[in-house]
């Protein structure tokens, strides 16, 4: 099929420039927590050596935030270009988050700049409270992106149709979509899947949107999911704990290689934040984004907890449902209710769904067969979601005691850090401080990366889950390996010289401000 080889190429293409885009939003998102904790120590104490190093971070976030805009430009287009199929989400229960995200872009422009322009002319809790207006706006369009995600994820307002199809998923909400035109988009797509090959072109015909019809009810859906909404808080957090540990890995860094004490004067109003964050995030926001996973999402759900048969553990049934004896469903219990199908045909369902529906190509296929094609599907991804969750919780766990041991080595706790000085008393504070630094970086880093990856690849089969693959929204234009591996090229050096950017500004600012001037040609 000439849909799956594209997907093939465009797939870790596509995952690639998230990730890469991922990194500039985790330092938006970060840097005002770090940068509006020195300017409060600058505020009260008046010591220079936060306003500098306040002003410095200022200098990577306004790198970082152009940077952020470039990739960020650049991965929604490529998508769009590379799955064409999307615009039909876009047009309909995309449109309020994508629209709101851009009046949100706006926002963060204007009070990132107030903020840049007004440093040191206006109070320090002025600039706070500009600071503070930039990371509301930055922090909404990232809930709005993470809202259109989380309706991928968790098709709500599309009510029983999935489990129709797919007996063990739960219903998605009251019904905001007409359900006789999403069944007919669905036919339409897997027609001219098996009759051509491809089918997201089918979306881009007038004539076929005419005969459709208009599907949904209320613009507004996706912003009312329940899972969308611990999402946000869940994702938005994960990438202001990436964004913190980046700076302060950094200022352990310039440490270790200066021995200066005022460094480890500039990380002591900044740990406590990474420490409330670290301990908030799986104890508040994790567990209730496992409780949605487990309520809306049961084969990703029997992916993560490694459940090929059904499982009885008390433990895990009173955390995911609040139920100790519920058993935790299987992919067997998957198959089993695959089977109560029986005979019954796409046709059979059409038929009873849509007004005057034409038998096409997919009329003969039995629901039995294609539910359990997919129980398979998602079933040959248990080991991988398996051991990258739970090796995702293990470093997220890493970077708690990290911080933990960090707090309790920069400040006087009494025994505790009595306790950490003795266990780490072969290395030095420099080191001991960098190695602590490191390691929350790494359990920032890596729970966000491996919990992104479970996110998205929990969902397969499916691109929507329970409706729609990736194959139905692929571009049907065959695209070459050797520009795609440009393209990838290009990125990667665009990301590369950005971080190298913010690298020169945390470091030799007055360098960077120097090869600003020569690209202008305002020097030799």
């Amino acid at each position: 099929m000439a849909a799956a080889k594209i997907v093939s190429l465009l797939m870790p293409i596509s995952a690639l420039g998230i990730y890469l885009h991922a990194v500039f939003v985790s330092i938006t998102l970060g840097f005002p927590f770090v940068i509006g904790a020195l300017m409060y120590m600058w505020w009260r104490t008046r010591d220079e050596d936060y306003y500098v190093a306040a002003r410095t971070a200022t200098g990577v976030l306004a790198v970082n935030f152009a940077l952020g805009a470039i990739t960020g430009t650049l991965v929604e287009f490529g998508l769009v270009q590379a799955w064409p199929g999307s615009i039909y989400a876009i047009a309909t229960v995309a449109f309020v988050p994508l629209a709101a995200e851009l009046t949100a872009f706006v926002g963060e422009i204007v009070f990132l700049i107030a903020f840049i322009v007004t440093l040191r002319r206006v109070s320090p809790l002025t600039s706070i409270g500009l600071l503070g207006g930039y990371f509301v706006f930055a922090a909404l369009s990232g809930a709005l992106i993470t809202m259109f995600n989380s309706w991928i994820n968790v098709p709500w307002g599309t009510g029983a149709l999935a489990s129709v199809l797919y007996p063990y998923l739960p219903e998605y909400g009251p019904a905001a979509f007409e359900t006789s035109v999403l069944v007919q988009v669905k036919l339409a797509l897997v027609n001219s899947l098996l009759t051509s090959g491809t089918s997201s072109q089918i979306l881009q015909d007038p004539q076929v949107a005419q005969s459709i019809g208009i599907s949904l009810r209320d613009p507004f859906v996706a912003l009312s999911s329940p899972y969308a909404q611990v999402s946000v808080l869940h994702n938005v957090t994960a990438a202001v704990i990436v964004g913190v540990s980046i700076a302060v890995a950094a200022l352990a860094y310039r440490h270790l290689r200066t021995g200066e004490a005022r460094y480890v004067k500039l990380l002591r109003p900044i740990l406590p934040i990474i420490l409330v964050l670290l301990i908030v995030q799986p104890t508040v926001f994790g567990d209730s984004m496992g409780k949605a996973v487990a309520a809306y999402m049961p084969t990703k759900f029997a992916m993560m907890e490694g459940a090929l048969q059904t499982l009885q553990n008390p433990l895990l049934a009173f955390l995911a449902y609040g139920d100790a004896t519920k058993p935790i469903p299987g992919f067997d219990s998957f198959r089993q209710a695959c089977e109560a199908h029986g005979e019954t045909t796409v046709r059979s369902l059409a038929s009873a769904v849509v007004t005057g529906y034409t038998p096409g190509p997919s009329g003969d296929i039995k629901l039995r067969d294609l539910c359990l094609r997919d129980v398979s599907a998602a079933q040959s991804r248990v080991a991988l979601v398996n051991s990258l969750y739970y090796t995702k919780i293990a470093w997220g766990v890493v970077a708690l005691v990290s911080a933990l041991a960090l707090v309790s080595s920069v400040f006087n706790l009494g025994p505790i850090s009595r306790i950490v000085n003795a266990l780490t008393g072969r290395l030095s504070r420099r080191r001991l401080l960098f190695l602590l630094t490191l390691l929350i970086l790494l359990g920032s880093i890596l729970p966000a990366s491996l919990g992104w990856y479970v996110r998205e690849v929990g969902r397969k089969p499916w691109t929507v889950y329970g409706l729609l693959y990736p194959e139905e929204l692929v571009t049907p234009t065959p695209v070459p390996a050797t520009t795609m591996a440009l393209f990838t090229a290009v990125f990667v050096a665009m990301a590369a010289g950005g971080l190298y950017g913010m690298y020169l500004v945390a470091t030799r600012p007055l360098e960077f401000v120097r090869l600003l001037r020569r690209g202008a040609g305002l020097e030799e």
